[in-house]
């Protein structure tokens, strides 16, 4: 008799894990579910965040570069004069030969186009 009793106490005890681990895998889903959702709208702007965090850092780095900022201070305070006229020196360097190209190509009886559009 007791152990018809134990057994049936068994029995009673796996369904109750068994209906408590249905509660508790529900009770997860939804808790994972939603820990995902909001983790995937915060990634989404954090992604637009850091997307135009990008385009600030490259606009200061070629406004940096044309007015001949460096990131190396003690050295800018001593050459600062020597890297700002070495940056549009460049610059200018590069705006003449690419005119002079152009000329040259004018010259010699070529049209000069871009795409599909000619530029003489």
């Amino acid at each position: 008799m007791p152990s018809i009793v134990k057994s049936l106490s068994d029995v009673f005890t796996s369904l109750l894990e068994l209906v408590w681990s249905f509660f508790t895998t529900a009770g997860d889903l939804v808790q994972k579910t939603a820990s995902f959702i909001l983790k995937f709208f915060s990634e989404i702007i954090g992604l637009f965040v850091n997307f135009f965090r990008g385009l600030v850092d490259l606009a200061g780095g070629i406004v940096g570069f044309v007015l001949g900022r460096s990131s190396l201070q003690p050295l800018s305070l001593v050459i600062s004069k020597l890297i700002v006229t070495g940056n549009v020196l460049m610059l200018g360097v590069l705006a003449a030969v690419a005119f002079g190209f152009l000329q040259y190509q004018r010259n010699q009886g070529n049209t000069v186009k871009v795409g599909n559009k000619k530029l003489n």
